[in-house]
């Protein structure tokens, strides 16, 4: 096993936890905890938990993908420039939904966002 094996496994890891993470919060967990009456109490710990896993998470596939995108000498890619602009985005939201009391339309484009980089991942590794 070579270390770009270990590189693209945890780029792999990581964006599933970034990404399966917001897909089961907004299409599982969310839906749920709106149900009960001591649901906001239990988002707001469920979402600062999250919050940490998915910072490291995303540290590790932008470390990872950056490591990559050097190896492969994709960096002027326009597909990969792509989703990096997606990826920027992503931040830019990630941010306005730690800051902003109504946070479901920012959590709903932070998962399209999401999934828009997941698409663009693939487009870049099979054309």
């Amino acid at each position: 096993m070579s270390g770009w094996t270990v590189i693209r496994f945890l780029h792999i890891v990581g964006i599933v936890l970034f990404v399966g993470g917001q897909l089961t919060l907004v299409l599982a967990i969310t839906p749920v905890l709106r149900t009960t009456t001591d649901g906001a109490a239990a988002m707001r710990r469920i979402a600062r938990r999250f919050g940490v896993a998915s910072a490291v998470a995303l540290a590790v596939v932008i470390v990872t993908g950056a490591a990559m995108a050097s190896h492969l000498s994709l960096w002027h890619d326009s597909t990969l420039q792509a989703k990096l602009g997606v990826l920027v985005l992503v931040a830019v939201l990630t941010g306005l939904h730690i800051t902003s009391t109504e946070t479901r339309v920012i959590s709903i484009a932070l998962v399209l966002c999401s999934l828009l980089i997941v698409w663009l991942g693939v487009k870049l590794t099979y054309g």
